[in-house]
C-alpha cells in the first residue's frame, strides 16, 4: 500500500527540501535545507539552497520534502490536468447556465442590481 503524503504538517527546522517552483535565484528543483521555520496560519522558511543562496520567507507551498520530490511532481500534475479537464466541463456548463437564467448576467450580479445602476446614472445625467 503506497504511503500517504500529508503536505499540510509543517516542514522543521533542518529538514532537506526542493524548491517546488522557481524561486529568485533558485530554480525549480533545487535542493536545500531548512535552517528557520516559523508562522502559525502561514507557514514560512528561511532556507539554504545547494547553490549557494539563501531565501527567507518561502512559503510552505513553494517547498516539498527531498524525498517526498518525484511524487510531488506526478500529483501536482495529475492535479492539473484534472483542473483543465474541468475547467472545460464548467465553461461549457455556465454557457448553457447563462441562457436560461434571467436572474443574474455572466458576472453574478442580480439583474435588480443593474438595474437601480442604470436608473441611478440617469438621473445624475439629467
Amino acid at each position: 500500500m503506497p504511503k500517504t503524503i500529508n503536505r499540510e504538517l509543517p516542514i522543521k527546522r533542518h529538514a532537506k527540501v526542493v524548491a517546488a517552483i522557481d524561486l529568485p535565484g533558485v530554480p525549480e528543483g533545487t535542493a536545500g535545507k531548512v535552517r528557520v521555520s516559523n508562522g502559525f496560519s502561514w507557514n514560512r522558511y528561511w532556507v539554504s539552497f545547494e547553490n549557494g543562496v539563501d531565501l527567507g520567507g518561502v512559503s510552505h507551498e513553494h517547498l516539498a520534502h527531498r524525498r517526498d520530490w518525484p511524487q510531488f511532481r506526478i500529483d501536482r500534475e495529475d492535479e492539473k490536468s484534472a483542473s483543465d479537464l474541468s475547467g472545460i466541463a464548467d465553461t461549457t456548463k455556465s454557457d448553457s447556465d447563462a441562457d436560461s437564467s434571467s436572474e443574474t448576467n455572466k458576472f453574478g450580479v442580480p439583474e435588480h442590481l443593474l438595474e437601480r445602476s442604470r436608473l441611478a446614472r440617469q438621473r445624475l445625467s439629467a
